[in-house]
């Protein structure tokens, strides 16, 4: 019988950690010499023994149940990161599509129809790839320091809950989102960079025909992702906006996009007008990074500024945690 049972607590402590094993063996010896005697009187049979284990269940099963949970990412952040997965399927490829034939018509060279597709295909698949890669391992950092350091967990209180108009509120998803798809933007901007310019072959040794960007403003256009994203992950970690937190996002948003106008679109512009004849399509060309530029401004401004006013007006309102008041008699 302690045979049977020795050999049982072996073949769990197989699949247990070396530095938990001798503490968890001890442990289930005693459980199950508790039950014996409970069950038994204290003299099993072979037969009650073997039953005894069964119930338990298998050797790896009972291990299982000791370790703590392992995730690479865990059931709380995994339908962020299949959402935030989902559009960089749909925005990425379109991105490397686009830049694609922008770079083989606006070219000094002919168009070679049956070698830019299989190029576009490769392109596609492995920019797709790395920025999928990029997100996962975003996700996996965030899970692993979420796990090193747990939220204080608190009774649920419904009296605390945010109002349904509450500007402060944060959409989790987007702030996830946004920060996930910064850090490979980010990753990009820096690999243009390094390699003096807008190219679409992801090659340190051979980045293939380069379109030279003036490094300065590509610097600050890294700089104000970053912060983007240091701002996002800020919220999300507050769960709650302010007007400081909200201004000074859109501060950045719009150098953004006075960097952005300074580091891709003037750049690609001129390298379209340098192969364009057609003085109709010239001018829409020329005109074109200044109408992007304003009207991402005006739209920005307008979104954001609403939102602005509202947070500032919001500290007369009720606080978040306002208990509700009894109803009068």
């Amino acid at each position: 019988m302690s045979d049977l049972v020795a050999r049982y607590i072996h073949q769990v402590g197989q699949n247990l950690p070396k530095k938990d094993r001798a503490e968890i063996e001890a442990e289930l010896r005693s459980q199950i010499e508790d039950a014996l005697e409970d069950r038994f009187a204290g003299n099993p049979s072979q037969a009650d023994v073997v039953t005894l284990l069964g119930e338990f269940g298998p050797p790896y099963q009972m291990a299982a149940s000791y370790r703590t949970a392992q995730y690479l990412i865990g059931p709380d952040l995994y339908p962020y990161l299949m959402m935030v997965l989902r559009h960089v399927w749909l925005i990425v490829p379109a991105i490397v599509i686009f830049l694609s034939l922008f770079g083989a018509l606006t070219g000094p060279q002919p168009i070679l129809w049956s070698h830019l597709f299989p190029d576009l295909i490769g392109a596609v698949v492995q920019v797709t790839f790395v920025f999928s890669a990029l997100v996962v391992l975003i996700f996996a950092l965030v899970e692993k320091v979420s796990a090193a350091h747990p939220p204080k967990s608190e009774p649920f209180d419904p009296s605390k809950l945010p109002a349904v108009n509450d500007p402060r509120a944060v959409d989790r998803f987007e702030a996830g989102f946004g920060s996930a798809f910064g850090v490979a933007v980010v990753s990009m901007l820096l690999y243009f960079l390094y390699v003096g310019g807008l190219t679409l072959r992801f090659n340190l040794s051979d980045p293939g025909a380069v379109i030279p960007v003036p490094s300065g403003w590509l610097i600050l256009l890294i700089v104000v992702a970053v912060g983007q994203i240091l701002i996002q992950l800020w919220v999300l970690r507050r769960n709650r906006w302010n007007a400081t937190l909200w201004l000074l996002q859109t501060i950045m948003e719009l150098v953004g996009v006075v960097s952005l106008y300074f580091a891709v679109l003037e750049p690609l512009a001129e390298r379209a007008l340098s192969a364009t004849e057609s003085p109709t399509a010239r001018t829409i060309i020329a005109n074109a990074p200044e109408l992007f530029a304003i009207g991402y401004a005006v739209i920005a401004l307008s979104g954001h500024g609403m939102r602005l006013i509202r947070l500032w007006g919001y500290k007369d309102a009720a606080p978040m945690n306002e208990p509700l008041s009894a109803s009068p008699h």
